[in-house]
């Protein structure tokens, strides 16, 4: 079984046609096919539902898709730790940030794991939280940042390492601004700037929560976002208020934007590092450590 097929059998599998897939690695489609049929020679199963010129995966081929993931991915950690080792490093950590989280302690964390230890390579790769719980899966991550509150998982392990307030973000000239603290009762009277439901899902998360919590009926969404520069755009421009953590509005200061308090001495979240329920590695365990001792003197 050649890495390469693995390859194609993933492409074949999202783009569910040979000829788009054939596209997509630079070959016609008939070598594309006959490789996947050797594939299914070597294993003895058909991967694929071939029918009228459309294809779909079979019960054994869903199988061997999450299998061939995890293989490849494995591969790809491999290449990586060599190539690591051959520039002069010792460690090795992958690390997702999902939620927008490009905060001052994040910033602080990598700065302290390369001044204090040089010879660990910290990689940070962007996702979502779905994303991140599938990259955790197959291995593909050694821990993800989120503040999503869920996760309840035997498979994984979620550690508070820091909390932030939360506040609200609002046009200069909004009739709220006479108020130098704010409800959410008062707030939801006006459209709200939302983090969306998948590409920002931990924030998204923390906003519906609060809203539940509070018994107050689910805000009106004026626009859903991503990150919180584009939220802060939005709201200078007078489509709604943003609710955001107080670290990452002072970011992306905006003077067409008035940063309010919350009421509510409890509008904090907190933010998490998911990894995997097994034994971390020490250079994963010092990571931890570090992000604790940053949350503990960034208050």
């Amino acid at each position: 079984m050649r890495i390469r097929h693995l390859q194609y059998f993933l492409v074949v599998a999202e783009e569910q046609s040979f000829a788009r897939a054939a596209e997509r690695v630079h070959i016609q489609p008939s070598p594309l096919s006959r490789a996947i049929k050797d594939l299914e020679l070597e294993l003895g199963v058909a991967l694929f539902h071939r029918s009228k010129g459309r294809i779909r995966l079979t019960w054994p081929g869903e199988v061997f898709l999450e299998e061939a993931r995890r293989i490849l991915s494995f591969m790809n950690s491999v290449r990586a730790r060599v190539t690591s080792a051959d520039t002069g490093y010792r460690g090795h950590l992958r690390i997702a940030l999902s939620d927008g989280l490009a905060q001052p302690r994040m910033t602080e964390l990598l700065a302290r794991c390369r001044a204090e230890e040089p010879l660990t390579e910290i990689r940070v790769l962007e996702m979502t939280v779905a994303e991140m719980i599938r990259a955790l899966k197959f291995d593909q991550i050694d821990a993800g940042f989120t503040v999503h509150t869920g996760f309840a998982h035997e498979r994984r392990i979620k550690e508070t390492v820091w909390t932030d307030r939360l506040v609200f973000a609002m046009q200069a000239r909004h009739p709220l601004l006479v108020r130098d603290k704010l409800s959410l009762s008062e707030v939801i009277q006006y459209p709200m700037i939302a983090c969306h439901p998948e590409r920002c899902a931990g924030g998204n998360d923390v906003i519906n929560r609060w809203f539940r919590d509070a018994g107050l009926p689910e805000p009106t969404i004026a626009e859903y976002v991503s990150g919180h520069e584009l939220m802060m755009m939005l709201v200078a421009a007078g489509y709604g208020i943003g609710l955001a953590l107080e670290s990452q509005v002072a970011l992306y200061c905006h003077p067409g934007v008035v940063i309010r308090q919350i009421l509510d001495d409890n509008a904090v979240a907190a933010t998490f590092l998911v990894r995997p329920n097994r034994i971390p590695s020490p250079e994963l365990e010092r990571f931890f450590l570090r992000a604790k001792r940053v949350g503990e003197t960034m208050m």
